[in-house]
């Protein structure tokens, strides 16, 4: 049996919202949930509830764009906050062991802010997948220099596939 795909929704209220995410965040989850975030948090949604009560594991990819998230929220006026609610063991580990889970507000389940909406979720082309799961690696390396050595060879490759993706000329 196939796991279901994973899933993302939100909530919003006055100056906050809630992503609720389902299943195991693969490369098609985290651009949306950046995309999203940014317009929201850009509208004045800088209270940021991400909810993973229904993620079995996270990767580093998805982790570097929470770390985004929160310095987008923390660079706004007034700056915000990232709370990670729901957390099981395992992804609360993940978080752990590359030194940023001390980054974020840890918290129960969400209470509902309102209607939950899903956010279509397609696929997104190989330069964009490359491009966001190489900034994603940075801004782990910037928030914990620890993992400079970790990941010193995933962004090696990502630049290199980066480059080999665009096309002569492109900028």
């Amino acid at each position: 049996m196939n796991p279901a795909p994973p899933r993302l929704a939100y909530a919003t209220a006055p100056g906050w919202v809630c992503f609720r995410a389902q299943g195991k965040p693969s490369l098609d989850l985290p651009p949306h949930l950046r995309e999203a975030a940014q317009k929201l948090i850009a509208a004045g949604h800088t209270q940021v509830v991400v909810d993973l009560t229904d993620c079995p594991a996270v990767d580093s990819t998805f982790i570097g764009v929470l770390i985004f998230l929160t310095k987008a929220v923390q660079a706004a006026s007034p700056p915000g906050r990232v709370m990670l609610v729901g957390l099981c063991d395992l992804v609360r580990n993940q978080i752990d062991s590359l030194g940023v889970l001390g980054r974020f507000t840890l918290g129960d389940r969400s209470a509902a802010l309102g209607a939950f909406q899903d956010l279509p979720l397609s696929r997104p082309d190989r330069v964009q997948t490359t491009r966001l799961a190489l900034d994603a690696h940075r801004e782990l390396v910037e928030a914990n220099a620890g993992n400079a050595e970790r990941f010193c060879d995933v962004i090696e490759l990502l630049e290199q596939d980066l480059r080999r993706q665009k096309p002569p000329g492109a900028s």
